[in-house]
């Protein structure tokens, strides 16, 4: 099995289809996308239970460029989310689980059933993701290329009612107030906490657009 494209620009890793386990991205995922992965970026980000990370994206045009997410402790629940502007898929969003143990991870979204066991995540500038552990003191591997400054990226705030996300746990968020009514409830961090909702970024002209995605893709061949 070879790496699959679940929306345009994410691509997803089965661990079967990885043959060189020494190369901090395999040379499959690769071929698929079409370019070279040099990696010139690592950052980790612990992720305790009950707290969700993101959603962050990269803006374009501009710098912005691919991440390759795995997990290196634990286990994470990931969405990815299409925020481009104009894209065929656009507000939909991709479930995914990473973990560490062989046979956990999988994915399960409303297109699908599959629950293969994935090795990573390649994530294209123009999609957002986030993140939330299931099992406490897990740790987001996010790789990327040189010069990558994942604290420049934009965010979309990770309750946004419109987006319908699947968090594993009630967020109680009547809009994006964060209201719990009295049951247990995931938390954002500061900066996830004052996020914009998807739709004042629209407005605003703050989204990726997909003409700018597709623009990059042809760029580069």
């Amino acid at each position: 099995m070879t790496a699959r494209e679940a929306l345009p620009g994410l691509w997803e890793l089965p661990l079967e289809a990885t043959s060189d386990t020494t190369a901090l991205i395999p040379a499959d995922l690769e071929a698929a996308v079409g370019h070279s992965l040099d990696v010139g970026h690592i950052h980790h980000v612990q992720g305790m239970l009950g707290v969700v990370h993101g959603l962050r994206f990269s803006p374009l045009p501009g710098p912005a460029d691919w991440a390759y997410l795995t997990c290196s402790r634990g286990e994470v629940l990931v969405l990815v989310v299409d925020v481009r502007v104009g894209s065929p898929s656009f507000g939909r969003h991709r479930e995914v689980r990473l973990s560490t143990a062989p046979g956990e991870p999988g994915t399960a979204t409303p297109d699908t059933t599959e629950s293969a066991p994935l090795a990573g995540l390649y994530v294209g500038p123009g999609l957002a993701h986030g993140f939330t552990a299931l099992v406490d003191d897990s740790v987001l591997t996010h790789l990327g290329p040189r010069g990558r400054r994942p604290e420049k990226d934009r965010l979309v705030h990770a309750f946004d009612p419109t987006l319908r996300l699947p968090w594993p746990i009630d967020t109680g968020a009547t809009g994006a107030t964060g209201a719990t009514g009295g049951r247990s409830a995931l938390t954002l961090p500061p900066e996830g906490a004052d996020a914009p909702l998807l739709a004042a970024l629209r407005k605003s002209s703050r989204l990726p657009t997909w003409a700018d995605w597709r623009a990059r893709i042809t760029e580069r061949g």
